[in-house]
């Protein structure tokens, strides 16, 4: 059905949160309205321009009464960078609305009911949980209405920070990020300055000019850091200035990489890292198992609540010596590695190949042989000839990204037919979708959320599905 605009305002009590940072409430007659800049319990006015299958979108323009849960954010760049989208909401109002969403979607979506709904594990740091940051360069600084007004001449210079939501050629620039460690805003707010000082150009996205482009930290627990710089071309006494001054100032730097962007867009995944000194990999450790990160490894960003999460997985795995374990869309093999030891055999699966090399180095340095990793389409790898090869999963891990599993992959895991499947999700609503599909053949038995990422909308969640 089309969108139908609309000039209606309406008064709405917002009563939960929901995709990509909105909120959802009703008006008094019954209008479910979707809209932004809003928190549960706040009453607001909305000004309605979007309808589609009966539901509203529109923009907030007043704030009749305000929540009881609304506390002061702690970011003076809260509301306008677009990292945060509930710091101003208590830290146990978020984790009660987390857990409504999940639970929702499975009421909703997959029309389940009859299993066993955990309490949501909250994360044991609101702030500073994030080990990878990505800022960009952009001589076009967005600047709010006190910017424009004050007489501080540093408001007119290059930014380095995050992309203003809705408008990806401002950036914001950013002074502190309360969401990453200490080292990492020193970082970057030194490298920033070293460019300001030294008179280099930043990257406009519109002009495709400017010698700066983007900028990655990486951290782990002990507090060491890696750093990727990307720029529009290479110049060698340019980056050697840089990062010199940079193991100079911070010996907390131990791998330092650049790579050369003369791209329209900011992907990385298609160009090669140049390592430029220090260790090639960042270490990080997960319980028993050591991780080797590389720059452009998927690793979850919070690794204090990845490694709770994982015990969850193991929890609802229940792995044994005897069994073998399919880890599909495994990504570097972080939750297969940390199975392993426990485990006849790990199978992981993922479509990037490089992911797929870096599990392999994972699984070497770890002295674990009962590892094995494959790099392909999961839907075309499962095929029988593989099954034969390889002997059918006792247990089967899925981790696919943000829109669920393909309806063939389904279809092949229902064929394995294991004794238990373990969905981690990062998104409750195709989840939800998806576990539906197997209820022909497993009872879903035990759903637990899982926050990953306080301050935000995001909330993972992990099922356990045994075989009827």
């Amino acid at each position: 059905m089309s969108r139908r605009k609309t000039n209606r305002i309406e008064e709405v009590e917002v009563t939960g949160i929901a995709h990509k940072s909105y909120v959802v409430g009703r008006t008094d007659e019954g209008l479910v309205v979707f809209t932004k800049n809003a928190l549960p319990g706040d009453r607001v006015q909305v000004s309605l321009n979007k309808k589609r299958k009966g539901i509203f979108e529109g923009k907030v323009t007043n704030r009749i009464f305000s929540s009881p849960w609304r506390v002061e954010p702690v970011c003076s760049h809260y509301g306008v960078c677009g990292g945060c989208s509930m710091q101003d909401l208590s830290i146990e109002e978020q984790l009660r609305q987390k857990s409504k969403l999940v639970l929702d979607a499975f009421q909703r979506i997959a029309k389940i009911s009859d299993y066993e709904f955990e309490p949501i594990l909250a994360c044991l740091a609101q702030y500073a949980y994030r080990n990878k940051m990505d800022f960009t360069f952009a001589p076009d600084r967005w600047k709010t209405k006190e910017e424009w007004e004050s007489e501080d001449k540093t408001n007119t210079l290059p930014a380095l920070g995050f992309h203003r939501p809705e408008s990806f050629h401002k950036v914001v620039h950013i002074h502190q990020c309360h969401l990453q460690i200490s080292i990492s805003n020193q970082i970057r707010n030194f490298v920033w300055s070293f460019a300001i000082e030294n008179n280099w150009t930043f990257y406009n996205i519109k002009k495709h000019e400017g010698w700066l482009r983007n900028l990655m930290i990486r951290t782990n627990r002990e507090g060491k850091a890696m750093l990727i710089l990307s720029i529009n071309q290479e110049d060698k006494e340019k980056i050697k200035s840089l990062f010199e001054a940079l193991k100079l100032k911070f010996p907390e730097v131990v791998s330092l990489f650049y790579t050369i962007n003369s791209k329209l867009n900011d992907a990385w995944s298609d160009l090669d890292m140049i390592h430029y000194s220090g260790a090639k990999y960042l270490q990080e450790s997960l319980d028993h198992v050591n991780y080797f990160i590389s720059p452009k490894s998927f690793f979850q960003t919070n690794t204090s609540q990845a490694e709770r999460l994982y015990r969850i997985v193991k929890e609802y795995a229940e792995p044994n010596p005897n069994e073998v374990i399919y880890d599909l869309y495994c990504g570097v093999g972080s939750i297969g590695l940390y199975l392993a030891k426990d485990a006849k055999m790990i199978i992981g699966i993922e479509q990037i190949e490089e992911a797929i090399e870096d599990a392999k180095y994972n699984a070497n340095h770890n002295a674990l042989s009962n590892c094995h990793f494959f790099a392909g389409d999961t839907k075309k790898v499962l095929q029988a000839d593989f099954y034969t090869k390889y002997g059918k999963a006792d247990t089967v891990i899925l981790d696919p990204p943000r829109s669920g599993l393909h309806d063939a992959v389904i279809q092949q895991v229902l064929e394995l037919a294991p004794q238990k499947i373990v969905y981690v999700s990062c998104n409750p609503a195709t989840q939800a979708r998806d576990i539906s599909l197997f209820e022909s053949a497993y009872k879903l038995t035990k759903l637990r959320p899982v926050d990953m990422f306080p301050n935000t909308h995001h909330v993972e969640s992990v099922a356990q599905l045994i075989k009827k």
